[in-house]
């Protein structure tokens, strides 16, 4: 029998440092051949009104006998536009061995920390390792993930904070700072967070660019989480970020051309960055690509997400949630494809 698993059981059950661990394997087996990812798929439809959008995207980790699906659906052009209030949202795992379904899951919590993850193994591979203060853009839900990864792979000390709500970045700090227990400061602009940041975070969801890589410290690292395509092209770095840049990283080239993103592909167009410079954090880990070479490279890292670490997320929140009995049970019969008398 399937269950059902909330955005508080997610909460509950899945730390930072387990989420980064499981993203972390899950990209070593798909780089060893050892898993299958299939890249998102974005599909519109024109309304009346505004633009509908509905994404999905699909994997499979043998090791550990489960494959995923995510389904999401948004509006996107009208006043009940808001990514983190998606219209819907749910992830669902499979056994690979029965195909039957193990657990359906709300999308937002499972979403976030998996964004979160991946760019902590990113750090954890591209960040020098004496990285000790971070400034941080953006103060919505998935910057606090950002900054739990960051400090889950590095001894951070002091955060600067910037978004363009005073009251909320005051807040995000002064909830920060209790949580994690360093030191956030709300800071009066971007340049004031970036400019002496060892870790760059820019978790915003921006449709032109917050960050001048003119701001940029030698030895920096810089991640960025938003992602677009043709029909809604978004980009938080400039030209000049990449360009200064001696690796850019992604977690998966094939999707960011598929996306024709625009931060990369402009980017690309305007002569300030060659795909030759554009590695997977995947190589990195096995081995396959160098990654940093001295502590004054400034890195970047494009987190552009793939289901292969939805599904370890998935699995591992799944496995803890059988151990300790938590989850909702959904007859099996709701989604059965064998005849019913």
């Amino acid at each position: 029998m399937a269950i059902l698993i909330t955005d508080r059981d997610v909460q509950a059950l899945l730390s930072m440092t387990d989420a980064i661990d499981a993203a972390e394997e899950a990209l070593r087996e798909l780089h060893q051949g050892r898993a299958t990812n299939r890249p998102r798929q974005q599909f519109y439809a024109d309304n009346r009104d505004a633009l509908f959008m509905m994404r999905n995207f699909q994997g499979a980790i043998p090791k550990l006998g489960a494959m995923g699906l995510r389904i999401t659906t948004d509006v996107i052009g009208s006043a009940v536009h808001r990514p983190e209030l998606r219209s819907f949202g749910s992830f669902m795992l499979f056994d690979l061995n029965t195909a039957g379904l193990l657990a359906i899951f709300h999308d937002h919590e499972l979403q976030r920390m998996r964004v979160g993850a991946e760019s902590g193994v990113a750090a954890r591979y591209l960040a020098r390792q004496d990285s000790k203060t971070v400034g941080l853009l953006g103060s919505g839900y998935q910057a606090e993930s950002q900054l739990a990864a960051i400090c889950a792979v590095r001894a951070i000390e002091k955060v600067r904070v910037y978004s363009p709500t005073a009251a909320n970045r005051v807040a995000f700090a002064a909830a920060q700072s209790e949580k994690l227990a360093i030191e956030v400061v709300p800071v009066d602009s971007a340049r004031q967070a970036v400019e002496a940041a060892d870790l760059v975070l820019a978790s915003t969801n921006a449709s032109t660019p917050v960050l001048d890589g003119a701001w940029l410290k030698p030895g920096c690292h810089v991640t960025s989480i938003v992602n677009s395509d043709q029909r809604v092209p978004r980009r938080e770095l400039d030209n000049r970020s990449f360009a200064r840049a001696a690796l850019v990283a992604l977690g998966s080239v094939e999707q960011s051309k598929n996306d024709h993103a625009a931060d990369m592909f402009e980017a690309v167009e305007a002569g300030d960055l060659s795909w030759e410079r554009v590695c997977e954090i995947g190589d990195v880990i096995v081995g396959k690509s160098a990654g940093r070479s001295d502590d004054r490279q400034i890195t970047i890292y494009k987190n552009n997400g793939l289901a292969i670490e939805f599904v370890a997320l998935a699995a591992k929140v799944y496995q803890l949630a059988c151990e300790r009995g938590v989850g909702e049970e959904i007859p099996g019969h709701y989604f059965s494809g064998r005849r019913t008398k």
